[in-house]
């Protein structure tokens, strides 16, 4: 117990040091040291760990800066709707159980191994916020480990006893378990301490903001049940007259990434994967996602240039740089579905679409300043020179913000009996959305840079920004909004459902995560791009199990395929 209590804390500490890189933390170990009112050593073994915790977290959504191999769950999730580009070409062999081993281990031996050790911890030196932090984060990872696979290990995993092979928890019995969680969590952020959680990396150890996260993952659970579950809207009814759901931009629940690319690397992790050598990006955008972004509503959504950066502001016309254009349209495509060309330069690939990769890496769009810290698109049209770029990978994870409350509590409108109303929840959605993204965007000092005109007879006084080319304005904002308003207004049933759950993804952009579980609840968008064969197999209802788990527990084996239901979509919509 001791030499495995020594390893927890020697890999805490390793982390903690880490944390400096990723946080803005003012404490160092030599003030630590000189304070006489600093941390006991207990104390500080208590902050080492839930700096561990956090970061593992972060790590388990979004993937490791450290090692450009490892994609987090959101990745995929991102791919399998359309935010990303998915390779394919089949859904049977777009992913290996094997792709899955390192986030297994994320969750369980780093991340939940770190929560059990720090608990007793904490308990002892009345440490509560942290208590209530780490049931928080364990009830957020436990429930997504639900949502991608299903069944897991839980009763009985992680205990401190001898079992080795632990036995699958059916998936609703698990989320019940998280229910309690969280309920525990509330009860400890409210038990009187003396010494807080300074040294938090989300909040600053800021309770009242833990409560409000806990209560909107509630929300998420509540709103991800609705399918199986006709009491919902009565229990997001009660949350919402609580009024502690995260509704702020200064409540958002984001993992914020520094610019430091050494001794550790912080950067956003798809940063580091996409912008460390030049004109080499390594993720393909998603052909249809970005025609969702600059196409609709007559206009182009004011995150579009955002969101992704054009290394070229022409497609080609060399075959060996995009084979798509020798080939003929797929016959399963309908006449609204991009194929090849998205247009305006914008230059990705479609679903499926399992070609090799040809000399394009400076010339296909790339992720732009949100929410990887990358650069805004302002139709220079030049390759990523490398790693200096735009906010130099100082993004964030967006894992649950203020946007996504107002468009669950939509959905919840439409589809639960919630009281509120839904045209109130989706304006506010969209426009929180539009605003975090902006905010982000407005870190970048070159969007004020002088654009020296065109016509060298144009009076000097005439010289315009860049921010005053290309950035929305709020009239642009305003424009837009009121495009989305006027289609849900004249919407009716379903329809209106599918325009809230349409803006909701676009909104998503960085969490694949909510996207997996919103497209399997509620079937939206339902104009999604076919994958390139007819034929691609099920769709993607839960992942294959990891080898982790199947080859070293005697207790579990792989399940029959990747039509397998999570429990809460059972009776959902049929997928593509």
């Amino acid at each position: 117990m001791l030499k495995q209590y020594k390893q927890n804390l020697y890999k805490g500490l390793g982390i903690f040091m880490l944390a400096f890189g990723f946080n803005s933390c003012e404490s160092t170990e030599l003030e630590i040291l000189d304070n006489p009112n600093a941390l006991t050593p207990t104390e500080a073994d208590a902050d080492l760990f839930l700096n561990s915790i956090e970061i593992g977290m972060a790590i388990f959504f979004d993937g490791d800066a450290r090692d450009n191999t490892t994609e987090g769950l959101s990745e995929e999730g991102s791919e399998v709707t359309r935010m990303l580009h998915m390779f394919g070409p089949t859904y049977t062999n777009a992913y290996a159980p094997s792709d899955f081993d390192t986030n297994w281990t994320q969750a369980y031996a780093e991340v939940l191994s770190d929560i059990r050790a720090l608990e007793p911890v904490a308990e002892e030196s009345g440490l509560y916020t942290h208590i209530g932090i780490s049931k928080a984060i364990e009830a957020y990872v436990v429930m997504t480990l639900v949502d991608y696979f299903g069944d897991i290990p839980y009763s009985e995993a992680l205990t401190g006893s001898a079992n080795t092979n632990p036995a699958l928890d059916d998936d609703a019995a698990v989320y019940a378990a998280v229910e309690d969680l969280l309920d525990e969590a509330l009860v400890q952020f409210n038990r009187e301490e003396l010494t807080g959680a300074s040294s938090d990396l989300f909040y600053g150890g800021d309770e009242s903001k833990w409560i409000k996260l806990v209560n909107t993952l509630k929300l998420k659970l509540y709103i991800q049940t609705r399918l199986v579950d006709s009491s919902v809207g009565a229990k997001i009814n009660a949350l919402v007259t609580g009024g502690n759901l995260i509704l702020s931009e200064a409540d958002d629940f984001a993992f914020n990434y520094s610019s430091t690319d050494a001794n550790p690397d912080s950067r956003h992790p798809l940063f580091t994967r996409n912008f460390n050598v030049a004109a080499d990006v390594a993720d393909y955008m998603s052909n249809s996602y970005m025609v969702r972004l600059k196409d609709e509503y007559s206009g182009t959504d004011p995150r579009t240039r955002y969101y992704f950066y054009r290394q070229s502001l022409d497609f080609t016309e060399d075959p060996n740089e995009a084979e798509c254009i020798t080939q003929p349209r797929p016959s399963n495509y309908s006449s609204s579905d991009v194929f090849c060309d998205p247009g305006q330069g914008y230059w990705g690939r479609d679903h499926g679409d399992n070609d090799g990769i040809p000399p394009d890496g400076g010339l296909r769009s790339t992720f732009g300043v949100y929410p990887v810290g990358g650069l805004f698109d302002d139709s220079r049209g030049e390759a990523i020179p490398g790693r200096n770029i735009g906010l130099q990978g100082a993004g964030l994870s967006p894992i649950m913000l203020s946007s996504f409350t107002n468009f669950m509590l939509a959905e919840g409108v439409l589809t639960s009996g919630v009281t509120g109303d839904a045209a109130a929840y989706l304006e506010a959605g969209v426009r929180a959305s539009i605003a975090k993204v902006q905010g982000v965007g407005d870190r970048l000092d070159y969007l004020d840079d002088v654009v020296t005109p065109d016509d060298p007879d144009t009076d000097e006084n005439e010289e315009e920004t860049i921010r005053d080319i290309y950035v929305p304005t709020s009239d642009d904002v305003d424009r837009y909004v009121t495009f989305v308003l006027n289609a849900f207004n004249a919407a009716s049933g379903d329809d209106k459902l599918e325009i809230v759950i349409n803006e909701y993804f676009k909104a998503l952009w960085g969490n694949g995560v909510e996207a997996y579980n919103t497209y399997r609840r509620t079937g939206f968008p339902s104009d999604m791009q076919p994958t390139l064969l007819a034929s691609p197999g099920d769709y993607i209802n839960s992942f294959l199990y990891p080898n982790e788990l199947v080859n070293q527990n005697s207790s579990a084996s792989q399940k029959a395929n990747q039509a397998v239901r999570v429990f809460w979509a059972e009776g959902g919509p049929t997928l593509e």
